[in-house]
């Protein structure tokens, strides 16, 4: 775990994305839940010795980032209204208990005895929604939970103004492999102009290191390196299909490995980029915009 202000801590090194917490002096507020149920229930224990957990927000519907809710089933849950919208299509749809049994079997087989256990539910929803911004007053801690549409649709910061840190959800790839698989790209450029304009030290991205603001730049361009290749096969009258099998060179957009055990799936990945960007540029260069408001593929982070 580790120390990323004087009351917030975050864990870098679980399947998954990077939970986090802030420590107030009222009680304990999570910033989304850890993926594995092996993980989420150590993750549980730890912050319960701390003080009552009072809310959990999710600052984004991918399953990596929710799928441990169920182990928080007595705690508020806080979610952009689309995240609400789109939940039952992320996890109960796409990652039925079943599936996720199965999984579990080969790939982390300490978790199994903690699937479908009697004692939790088999998802925990956002219960509480906001639209633009939501702030919350947590003992002696503010916690300002703002909506930045990018990677997602339902994207989320939440800003401890008091800790000078923003977790940034998948807004920030420090140095892994960048997931543009369903995003409105400008969109996400401008929510990284948005971050920057925080009066923050630390940056608690959804996946790598904390990092500063100085990494803000380096994420830009890699959004933009896509973007570019992108308009590169629209320019030139190419389909989607025939985009799709164009050979490019990976490292030169995004020179970064994908990381949480998804090294199998990096080239379908790679896939996933660019029909999506695709889409969205071919629908830019006809006057149109897409809206990017669901799950368009399979994938278990």
């Amino acid at each position: 775990m580790r120390r990323v202000g004087k009351n917030v801590f975050t864990e870098v090194y679980f399947w998954g994305c990077n939970p986090g917490f802030l420590h107030t002096s009222d009680g304990v507020v999570m910033i989304d839940s850890p993926q594995q149920p092996i993980d989420a229930m150590r993750w549980r224990e730890m912050l319960q010795e701390r003080g009552p957990i009072r809310h959990l927000v999710n600052t984004e519907p991918h399953a990596d980032h929710t799928l441990g809710n169920a182990y928080f089933p007595d705690v508020e849950v806080i979610g952009h209204v689309k995240l609400q919208a789109c939940f039952d299509q992320y996890l109960n749809q796409m990652f039925t208990p079943e599936l996720r049994l199965e999984r579990m079997k080969k790939e982390d087989p300490d978790s199994v005895f903690l699937m479908g256990h009697p004692d939790f539910p088999p998802s925990n929803p956002p219960k509480r929604i906001f639209n633009d911004e939501l702030t919350l007053h947590v003992g002696n801690h503010t916690v300002k939970i703002i909506h930045m549409p990018g990677h997602t649709a339902p994207q989320t910061s939440i800003y401890l103004p008091e800790e000078g840190v923003v977790f940034t959800g998948d807004n920030v790839f420090q140095k892994c492999k960048t997931f543009i698989q369903e995003a409105d790209p400008w969109e996400w450029l401008g929510a990284l102009k948005r971050i920057e304009a925080l009066d923050v030290e630390t940056i608690v991205p959804g996946h790598g290191e904390p990092c500063d603001k100085s990494y803000l730049k380096r994420q830009a361009e890699i959004i933009e390196n896509w973007i570019e290749l992108a308009e590169g096969f629209v320019h030139k009258g190419m389909s989607e299909k025939e985009a799709l099998e164009q050979e490019f060179d990976v490292t030169r957009l995004d020179p970064y490995p994908i990381g949480q055990r998804l090294f199998e799936m990096s080239d379908r990945l790679n896939k996933w980029n660019v029909s999506n960007v695709y889409k969205h540029v071919a629908a830019r260069k006809a006057g149109k915009r897409l809206q990017s408001e669901g799950a368009n593929i399979q994938y278990y982070t």
